[in-house]
């Protein structure tokens, strides 16, 4: 397989994304699959949404802003403006290589779109 490679830290060991040819993505460790990325786009409002159910088997969740309005995401229920991780507007980005829990966030106007890749 060939592609695009790019490391990404795990607490279980060292791994890579490769970008294929396609766009599509898959982690890898060696010349082994571990997943292959699925890719959304949620539509935070502005109530607390959930951008990511938990999920046990996840090893990379990457959460772009693809907004012109400032997101705040928690890492479980409930999210809140002013608190958590902010994600600023136009691109700001959150990778996340160890939590599995739910993903959920906010923002001032509702209506703002992440999007978000699951490996």
């Amino acid at each position: 397989m060939s592609g695009y490679k790019t490391p990404i830290y795990n607490p279980d060991g060292k791994y890579y994304l490769l970008i294929n040819s396609d766009g599509s993505i898959n982690v890898r460790n060696d010349d082994e699959d571990v997943s292959i990325a699925t890719g959304t786009s949620v539509t935070v409002g502005s109530s607390s949404t959930t951008v990511l159910a938990a999920n046990t088997d996840r090893v990379t969740a990457i959460i772009v802003n693809d907004s012109n309005e400032t997101i705040y995401l928690k890492y479980g229920n409930e999210a809140t403006m002013n608190s958590g991780i902010r994600i600023n507007s136009d691109g700001g980005s959150v990778t996340e290589t160890s939590y599995t829990g739910i993903i959920t966030a906010i923002c001032s106007s509702g209506g703002k779109v992440v999007t978000v890749t699951e490996l």
